[in-house]
């Protein structure tokens, strides 16, 4: 009998120390930064980030990329002397906030290979000097550093300003006029955390500056400096500046030759036709390999609608000189027909963008809606060279038409019969097979272009200016991106990261830990008391 008790008793003791052994291996399992696994509960997700980060951060951890991400936050001390220092600190610390989520959320992705060091000068002054001096910083406020070292490489960084580079926002003063709706205080517009972190680091990978050159002497009216001007094109400059581009104006002189260190050559809104030299010039720069990126936009001005003119019929395509409309889609139904026309609205254009272009493929799996306006139809041209092959990248849905001039010279808004509505191409991308060195045709070995075949990519409507750059700037980074052959730099997308934090206070922290280390543990021995106890009983 008592050699029964005694074997009962070892069995349960043996079972409670298995349960304890089971809990310590899955606390120790959750805790390895390969086997963690954060789930996002809040509603729509909105912890959670564009799925162009994760694949990056899995690729970096495939390819065992160390990633660190060094913060420089000086203490805020002191009180606002007005209203307006004390928002200022309130945005500071809510870009703090949401840095840090966002940081942590990008070291769950990347595991073991991510590493994040916030620095304090009053606890660790010898740390925090000694990456100062690696990393430059000399304590110019609120700075994200971003580093990778790939293997058997050197660590490259950059530098992010967390209120000019990591954040948009509305400043005093630059919204007109004073007065009771004038703006008194800076506002934290939109938080650009994750798309300015993810570029950077992708930029990281990529070693050399590739040189974008702006053709100015076609886009004669063209600002590309002011950020304010909604038609204008400078966050645009600056945005491929930000990606790693050095971007340069060039202009035909007497000799009609694209420079020889051009990655690509970028004609944004051409408002008059090529010259033939000046057209030949860039064709011959097409077969040479070189890259190509037009962007046509619809002037009121007749003059200022070029085709394409003999750039056109080297490269095989055409312009429409008359506006693309669509019908404007009618959610209520209470319209018969497709959709509303009739208002300026219909010159905005909902696009398709092509699921299987490298340049939209991303766009278009992840839904993203795109936007142009002031878009004219392209066509290929009767005649065009068969070598050379095109494919479409941006589309209009089945409701469109083009804006014919009314009575009033103006283009006309009003829909023509549904059986007149057909979808129009507003997205092009044309490859331009290499030209064959010299002595390939006498029957001489032909060189490989080391540049391989020429890209161009036209797109008609504008989206990449001042106005429509902060929702589908994408696209035309995108373009550029695949173009110098930066790929690894496409497909981050702009989210509106808006970390929900939930607040944990010490004494939360110690119920915590206490339910854990203490708690379960003892609920498995006096769970099994008990059943030793009513054992016993009966």
């Amino acid at each position: 009998m008592n050699g029964r008790r005694l074997a009962v008793r070892a069995n349960l003791l043996l079972g409670a120390l298995l349960m304890l052994v089971v809990w310590v291996l899955l606390v120790w399992v959750a805790a390895r930064p390969a086997l963690r696994r954060l789930i996002d509960l809040t509603p729509q997700q909105v912890n959670t980030v564009d799925p162009a980060t994760e694949d990056l951060l899995r690729e970096l951890r495939a390819q065992k990329v160390e990633v660190e991400f060094h913060l420089f936050f000086p203490a805020m001390a002191g009180q606002a002397a007005d209203e307006e220092m004390a928002q200022v600190l309130r945005i500071r610390d809510r870009l703090r906030s949401l840095t840090k989520y966002l940081l942590r959320r990008y070291q769950w992705l990347g595991g073991e290979v991510v590493t994040i060091r916030e620095y304090d000068l009053q606890s660790d002054l010898a740390a925090t000097r000694e990456a100062a001096q690696a990393f430059g910083y000399t304590g110019e406020g609120d700075v994200v550093v971003v580093a990778a070292r790939q293997p058997g490489r050197e660590r490259r960084f950059r530098s992010l300003s967390l209120l000019s580079d990591l954040a948009e926002i509305d400043l005093p003063g630059l919204r007109g006029n004073a007065g009771p709706a004038s703006l008194k205080v800076p506002t934290l517009k939109r938080y650009l955390g994750e798309v300015v972190l993810s570029s950077a680091l992708k930029g990281l990978l990529v070693q050399g500056a590739p040189v974008a050159y702006l053709l100015r002497g076609y886009s004669r009216f063209l600002d590309t400096d002011s950020v304010v001007i909604g038609s204008a094109y400078g966050k645009f400059v600056r945005g491929l500046q930000s990606l790693g581009f050095d971007v340069r104006d060039l202009s035909f002189g007497r000799e009609h030759v694209v420079p020889r260190d051009a990655a690509l050559v970028v004609v944004l809104e051409p408002d008059a036709e090529f010259s033939d030299l000046d057209a030949v010039a860039l064709f011959d720069y097409c077969k040479r390999g070189g890259r190509l990126f037009l962007n046509y936009v619809w002037s009121p001005i007749e003059s200022r609608n070029p085709d394409g003119g003999k750039l056109g019929e080297l490269l095989g395509y055409t312009v429409g000189r008359a506006p693309v409309f669509h019908l404007i889609p009618d959610a209520s139904g209470r319209v018969g027909g497709p959709g509303l026309s009739g208002h300026p609205a219909v010159a905005k254009l909902q696009l398709e963008p092509s699921p299987t272009h490298e340049v939209t493929r991303r766009l278009a799996l992840s839904g993203a809606r795109l936007e142009v306006g002031g878009a004219r139809a392209l066509d290929q041209r009767p005649g065009a060279a068969g070598e050379l092959q095109r494919a479409w990248i941006l589309r209009t849905g089945p409701f469109g038409w083009l804006g014919r001039p009314d009575a009033d010279g103006q283009p006309d808004l009003q829909a023509p019969p549904q059986n007149l509505l057909m979808p129009f191409l507003v997205g092009l991308a044309i490859e331009v097979p290499a030209a064959e060195p010299a002595g390939a045709a006498a029957g001489g070995k032909a060189a490989a272009n080391p540049l391989g075949n020429g890209q161009v990519v036209i797109v008609s409507g504008a989206f990449a200016n001042n106005s429509g750059i902060d929702a589908f700037g994408d696209l035309g980074y995108n373009i550029c991106n695949w173009l110098a052959e930066r790929r690894v730099l496409m497909d981050i997308q702009t989210r509106a990261y808006a970390a929900r934090q939930m607040q944990v206070q010490p004494q939360q922290q110690d119920r915590i830990r206490w339910l854990c280390v203490y708690g379960v543990p003892g609920l498995f021995l006096f769970c099994g008391a008990c059943v030793l106890y009513r054992r016993r009983r009966t």
